[in-house]
């Protein structure tokens, strides 16, 4: 099963310069490598800016070290509204090879800027980092898992959405749904987010769901429709109960506002 940890650095309207350095802070998820879970593996690490929009470009290559590494791994921050952002081959993702990683052990990580500029319009960086407990039962690979296709919606006529700067103050929205059938066990494949009113990105979330163990998948998304979606590979096993559905999410041209939102959960459904 996998554990994310997120990170948050804000980029406020001002003057940036090659070489500039930013910390990134704790967004959401453990600081440290879980303990009690025994062994845990790095799977992926992700880098996103908030926004494109004009006035609010520089360009950061962020930098992720744990506390156990001598280097750090490093991947240039893309906007999360572009098409292929969330591709395996841009440069915003690094895979984990499957790195073994120990109990406790911290995690830092900075941006550096490579192309400054002066900003009339804030912005932010995020990095994920994607951590597999095999100890939590999932599937490695749902798309290839044989089943029956079952997409469940969730729809939102009023979300919160923060502003393209308030990466650092923006919270989630929690909904409590209990959408599964008996009988059957769900695999989450894909997610899709339609928004109106605005062009949105950020995070949705899964969490407090029977057989997460207790873990969190937090996963980058964006609202455009035409975009690549990110893979959700080790994906649990789900069954009928409570969970909670999350959202983080921020207008990429503008202020904090309030959308309709639509998102879509595929899954593999299977009998138990």
């Amino acid at each position: 099963m996998i554990d994310v940890s997120t990170f948050k650095a804000a980029l406020p309207a001002g003057t940036y310069a090659v070489g500039d350095v930013v910390p990134l802070v704790l967004n959401d998820g453990p600081s440290v490598v879980r303990s009690g879970r025994g062994a845990a593996y790095l799977k992926r690490i992700s880098s996103f800016m908030i926004t494109d929009a004009s006035g609010s470009v520089t360009s950061w290559r962020v930098f992720v070290k744990n506390s156990d590494w001598i280097d750090p791994a490093a991947s240039i921050a893309i906007p999360m509204a572009n098409p292929t952002a969330m591709d395996m081959r841009s440069g915003a993702i690094q895979r984990g090879h499957d790195c073994p990683l120990t109990q406790n052990s911290s995690w830092e990580v900075w941006a550096e800027c490579v192309s400054g500029a002066t900003t009339t319009g804030a912005n932010g960086i995020t990095a994920e980092i994607e951590i597999d407990y095999p100890s939590v039962s999932s599937i490695i690979d749902p798309t290839t898992l044989p089943g029956i296709p079952c997409s469940i919606t969730h729809d939102v006529a009023a979300l919160p959405v923060g502003g393209q700067g308030d990466i650092m103050t923006a919270d989630w929205e929690v909904f409590n749904v209990d959408f599964f059938k008996a009988g059957y066990e769900y695999a989450l494949e894909k997610v899709e987010l339609v928004a109106d009113g605005a062009n949105v990105c950020g995070y949705i979330a899964l969490s407090n769901a029977a057989g997460m163990g207790g873990l969190t998948r937090i996963i980058p998304i964006s609202s455009a429709r035409a975009n690549i979606r990110p893979p959700v590979d080790y994906a649990s096993k789900l069954v009928k109960g409570p969970m909670d559905i999350k959202y983080k999410l921020f207008n990429t041209a503008g202020s904090s506002t309030t959308t309709s939102v639509k998102l879509i959960l595929d899954f593999v459904k299977r009998r138990i």
